[in-house]
């Protein structure tokens, strides 16, 4: 790729004066605790059975499926018919997978959504039919019972062997949440930050009088519930959640290499830099030097020291560079220990 177009010094540093009055930093936005947090014991639990769908068309595993003729010989037996597995022949029904994840605080009698996948050699599951699974926990015991029609969407690859069932599991048995022990509660933020810990224990000792907050780590902070609110701690808890805070930002660069999507976090800021591509140049808080004749030199563009990732990108995108040079760059620019901030990859 070659940017043609000539653009002079003074033009750039107009743009990038321009550009630095008119996106200021944003500030932390301030939100609920309950939306940056959770309560220590309040979780979902991973649920998982092998079954059988049916009315497949000639589309479901081969009848010399071993996995399928045994799964379907012990169907048969469940209702009293004794048939050998090598006996059953059928390219009308696959064996699948079925997932889902059971809420805390699930009751009997709701239902959920699963998630259906084929683990045999069948070419489709469109249309068919789950017949009823069992939905097992990591303790081998039943918490729910799937069944209904599959819902298939085509992906890009034309791949139907995934499908999924609104709604399609019954909720057999509770999970008791144990999040209230000892007088005391803890809240577990989802992005552990020693800053955002710290505030949200201040704004618990401002809210409530004569709590006791105790900060553990980067994630838990533990609550005394005073002894007064123990008697409705339900009550508490939404008090509690319902308080705002301002967490800290990350400084993060997220890239997402398949995409070429590049997420920048506000804090993220590039320290001082020269970055070089073809007929252009762009540095961070350092002039380029003289290493070329005046004809020579490329289009130069400076931007201010302590800029932010934002500011370059935009600069990048602005001389006509595509996103994945500019992935490239900002790569570039870590390993030369100028990124002030974590870059992930994906």
């Amino acid at each position: 790729m070659s940017f043609r177009s000539r653009i002079t010094v003074p033009w750039a540093l107009a743009f990038l004066t321009a550009l630095a009055l008119a996106a200021p930093a944003a500030a932390a936005p301030t939100v609920r605790i309950k939306d940056i947090a959770a309560l220590e014991g309040v979780r979902e639990n991973q649920l998982l059975g092998i079954g059988i769908v049916t009315g497949l068309a000639g589309k479901g595993d081969s009848s010399s499926s071993a996995l399928l003729t045994k799964a379907l010989s012990n169907l048969i037996a469940g209702f009293g018919l004794d048939i050998d597995a090598k006996d059953v022949k059928s390219k009308n029904c696959a064996v699948v997978m079925v997932s889902t994840d059971l809420p805390a605080f699930a009751r009997p009698g709701e239902r959920i959504d699963v998630q259906v996948s084929s683990i045999g050699d069948a070419k489709s599951l469109e249309g068919g039919i789950l017949l009823q699974t069992n939905l097992n926990a990591a303790n081998g015991q039943a918490y729910a019972v799937a069944q209904g029609k599959l819902m298939v969407t085509t992906v890009k690859n034309g791949v139907t062997t995934v499908g999924s069932i609104p709604a399609g599991a019954i909720v057999e048995r509770e999970v008791l949440s144990e999040f209230f022990t000892g007088g005391r509660i803890s809240i577990v933020l989802r992005n552990p930050d020693f800053v955002t810990a710290g505030a949200v224990a201040a704004r618990l000792r401002e809210s409530f009088q004569d709590i006791v907050v105790d900060t553990r780590d980067a994630s838990l902070i533990e609550v005394e519930v005073p002894e007064a609110r123990q008697a409705d701690v339900v009550d508490f808890i939404g008090e509690l959640e319902r308080l705002t805070v301002t967490p800290d930002v990350a400084g993060k660069v997220v890239i997402d290499s398949a995409s070429g999507i590049v997420i920048v976090g506000d804090n993220v800021r590039i320290g001082k830099v020269a970055v070089s591509y073809k007929n252009f140049n762009v540095s961070v808080g350092t002039s380029w030097g003289s290493s070329w004749g005046e004809e020579e030199q490329p289009s130069h563009f400076v931007v201010e020291d302590t800029a932010s990732v934002d500011d370059l990108v935009t600069t990048l995108k602005a001389v006509g560079l595509d996103t994945e040079v500019i992935v490239g760059i900002i790569q570039a620019i870590d390993t030369a220990g100028a990124l002030f901030g974590r870059l992930i990859i994906l």
